[in-house]
């Protein structure tokens, strides 16, 4: 019975879908041919719509490599290549106490205060001085020096 109440669900939404359907009634519509002195009074100009071979437009092809300039005559130099450079140290000097003859100097690194001392590893940098006037670190991964002047 389950099956039978399906088929008759069926053939009634098939039959309101046709009934609704056969109601629309097309839209008739006249068109007018346009005459040629319309299609040049702000209508579609057809001369304008042919292609033009022509050596100025742009290539447009996404695939297409792009040209390689001539080399100059005469002019061939090697490329240069950078000698990689050291970031800018990310310490700041924040101060120094001197406290029974032993000096101390702090710097921040972001949030971080930090005591260093000659020597000391910190991260990428190694502290090699630590004078009255300034700090020698030098970056590990170029093995390059740099000073940041204390005031």
């Amino acid at each position: 019975m389950t099956k039978q109440r399906l088929a008759v669900i069926a053939a009634a939404v098939i039959l309101v879908a046709g009934v609704v359907a056969g109601r629309e009634r097309p839209v008739l519509e006249l068109i007018e041919p346009r005459t040629a002195a319309a299609q040049t009074d702000g209508g579609i100009s057809l001369e304008k719509l042919e292609r033009r071979e022509s050596a100025a437009l742009p290539q447009t092809d996404p695939f297409a490599r792009p040209a390689q300039p001539e080399p100059r005559a005469g002019a061939a130099q090697p490329a240069r290549v950078e000698k990689p450079s050291a970031p800018p140290l990310p310490f700041k000097y924040f101060g120094k106490l001197t406290e029974n003859g032993r000096t101390e100097v702090y710097v921040m690194r972001g949030d971080e205060l930090l005591t260093v001392a000659a020597g000391q590893n910190i991260g990428e940098y190694r502290v090699d001085q630590v004078t009255e006037a300034s700090i020698a670190f030098t970056y590990l991964p170029l093995k390059a020096k740099q000073t940041m002047e204390l005031q």
